[in-house]
């Protein structure tokens, strides 16, 4: 179980009303983004909510147990699907859960009233006791996401490279009907052609160090791209690195090397999301 702090704000737009979270760490950039492009007739309106609303993960292969003894809603996959959400109670407290979360595991996020924070992780904490429940930090989030070559802002994504170079393919339509921020300029690099693709990384031999970010990638000896994350994964039991390639080496099976604190190690270019690759856990 996490808290985490997120950057949260609400949109109006006549009768149409939004709720969107963004990482704690970019907030000021994400409010600056969206108030330059809110429309100045009165139409659109914005309002920042991070100090009114916290967020709370709870997750892990107990988590619909643990949750289930707090709230009267049926928790079930049937009745509660991986992707969706619901207005539920926990305890006392009220909460929209979201069957999401950044770990690649079975989880929910409670996003609630800020005052009912305290009050709802002490009852998480009570009612999982029994299955040795922890809380955990960035770090484990952090190795547990590369293990689901889960991009991270401004590591993965990033205004280096594009959103297909990033792997983001099946969140891009570019043949919908209209345009969107970027849609022109995306098209023009892709007639061009994309210099980098995206990449998940095992690497071998490793002993007391793994990659963190921003080492480089090479092939015979010349620099071919640059590791954007880096970590162990615990529950596949591997070094794994993110990155960008250039396109020419970022075949499932490719070997490359990676320096890490100045000694060569191999990698070897893996399919993506190494833990529960077909998202059984995910939607379990």
């Amino acid at each position: 179980m996490v808290v985490c702090a997120q950057n949260l704000l609400s949109i109006s737009a006549q009768k149409n009303s939004y709720y969107l979270v963004f990482a704690g760490s970019n907030e000021r950039h994400d409010w600056d983004y969206l108030s330059k492009l809110a429309p100045n007739d009165g139409s659109v309106k914005l309002q920042k909510i991070t100090t009114q609303m916290g967020v709370l993960v709870v997750a892990g292969p107990k988590s619909r147990e643990v949750l289930q003894k707090l709230t009267d809603t049926d928790l079930s996959n049937d009745n509660f699907k991986w992707l969706t959400g619901k207005s539920i109670n926990v305890g006392y407290a009220q909460a929209e859960a979201l069957r999401v979360n950044f770990v690649g595991e079975l989880g929910w996020e409670l996003h609630h009233p800020i005052e009912m924070q305290n009050y709802i992780f002490d009852q998480l904490m009570i009612a999982g006791a029994e299955f040795e429940i922890k809380p955990f930090g960035i770090r484990a989030m952090d190795s547990m996401r590369l293990e689901k070559s889960y991009r991270l802002i401004p590591r993965e994504m990033s205004i280096e490279y594009s959103a297909l170079e990033s792997g983001l393919d099946r969140f891009v339509k570019l043949d919908k009907d209209g345009d969107f921020v970027g849609k022109q300029g995306l098209l023009d690099w892709q007639r061009r052609g994309f210099e980098n693709c995206f990449a998940t990384l095992e690497i071998h031999d490793v002993v007391d160090a793994d990659a963190r970010g921003s080492e480089g990638l090479y092939k015979d000896g010349q620099l071919v791209g640059r590791a954007t994350s880096g970590g162990f994964g615990f529950r596949v039991n591997k070094s794994l690195a993110l990155g960008l390639v250039k396109t020419a080496y970022g075949a499932i099976g490719t070997e490359l090397e990676i320096e890490i604190l100045g000694e060569r190690y191999r990698a070897t270019v893996i399919e993506e999301s190494p833990f529960d690759g077909d998202n059984a856990v995910l939607r379990g």
